[in-house]
């Protein structure tokens, strides 16, 4: 069944980039079939590869697009500004003033995070905000084709490029699917229309994060906030965010056996949950064992090569730097090596967005240089 599953996932993806490609096609031999053939005259062997650099140059502005479209239809929306990110450059609001910092989550270009508004009947508007970057981008993209068919320009082939992955950018955002795992904005807006507790998931989720950033800890909010109904999907995505929440509010507590119990709960649904959330939970597996049993073989048997590219990809999460502390002082006993890692995450602490959850792991990074200093 797993691999009539993953073959049937892997034929729908095929036919979603056939559909993807046709439709690039077919615009470009519509409004560009001009501009393109003046192109490959003059430029001839060098047309492809720098057709993609100027796609990838596009589609990198089109991202920066994108995320300001969450922004524009979430202020129109009711919510407020917590952060943009491109890459892992960051700009978050504290307390009214725009700060740059650093950020990043793997497998994902950027991000913008908004508090939502208080829930009016149960209910807040999530449509808009997830649709907002899709709309813009397909603005820019019409925009893109207006320029190029109607005035006469030697930049005509750029704003092709421009309008191509915008347009790209639309289809991979506005199709509901999960891109390396990751679902996009049309998923996250069906599964909310279909299912109530996804929807109060989302919203929990961003609320936490707002407070958080206001530099509110997790400890400090009501367990209950992370509550997630028994009967619930916890390969969600949205479901699983919660678990680890309340995985985070135990560990906050320094409470690391209820800790071990949360995460123990996703356990079965590890195959099913996305990439980024099963390298998160067996990462914190890892610093559990790490600072209480530190079974070896345990801990060999997870950390291996891709949650290794991981960590160092993941290098503006702070926690990953924590878990390198941990295993250099316990499975290493090497406390110079410890301690290198605990200044650095100082130095990420500065430049962290989420005050709460960085005062909480330099609480952790105090706790692991006192227990190496007895």
């Amino acid at each position: 069944m797993k691999k009539k599953k993953k073959f049937f996932k892997a034929i729908i993806f095929l036919m979603v980039c056939l559909c993807i490609g046709f439709f690039i096609g077919f615009i470009s031999d519509v409004f560009f079939n001009d501009a393109i053939n003046t192109y490959m005259e003059k430029t001839n062997l060098f047309a492809l590869p720098s057709f993609f650099l100027l796609f990838i140059i596009g589609y990198l502005i089109q991202i920066i697009i994108h995320e300001g479209g969450h922004l524009i239809f979430g202020l129109i929306s009711g919510y407020s500004f917590v952060s943009f990110r491109v890459g892992s450059f960051t700009i978050i609001n504290d307390n009214g003033k725009l700060k740059r910092k650093k950020f990043n989550i793997p497998g994902t270009g950027g991000q913008c995070l908004m508090m939502p508004p208080e829930l009016k009947n149960g209910t807040f508007p999530f449509i808009l905000y997830n649709l907002g970057g899709v709309i813009v981008n397909l603005v820019a993209s019409i925009l893109g084709i207006l320029i190029a068919r109607n005035v006469n320009s030697p930049f005509n082939f750029i704003w092709f490029v421009f309008s191509i992955s915008g347009i790209f950018g639309v289809l991979t955002n506005g199709i509901p699917m999960k891109i390396g795992g990751i679902a996009n904005d049309a998923y996250n807006i069906l599964s909310m229309l279909k299912d109530k507790d996804t929807r109060q998931g989302f919203y929990i989720q961003l609320r936490v994060n707002g407070l958080q950033s206001q530099g509110i800890r997790i400890k400090d909010m009501p367990l209950d906030t992370f509550e997630v109904k028994d009967s619930s999907d916890l390969s969600n995505p949205l479901n699983t965010a919660l678990r680890l929440m309340e995985f985070n509010w135990h560990l906050d507590n320094m409470d690391f056996e209820n800790g071990k119990k949360s995460l123990d709960t996703l356990l079965p649904y590890l195959d099913k949950i996305i990439p980024v959330y099963r390298n998160e939970i067996n990462c914190e597996r890892i610093f559990l064992e790490l600072v209480e049993d530190c079974d070896k073989d345990f801990i060999d048997n997870l950390y291996n090569k891709n949650l290794k590219k991981y960590i160092k990809i993941a290098k503006f999460m702070i926690n990953k730097t924590r878990i390198l502390m941990a295993y250099e002082a316990f499975y290493n006993d090497d406390k110079h090596k410890a301690m290198e890692y605990y200044k650095k995450i100082y130095k990420l602490a500065d430049k962290y967005p989420i005050k709460g959850e960085a005062d909480m792991e330099l609480m952790l990074a105090d706790w692991i240089k006192e227990k190496i200093n007895c």
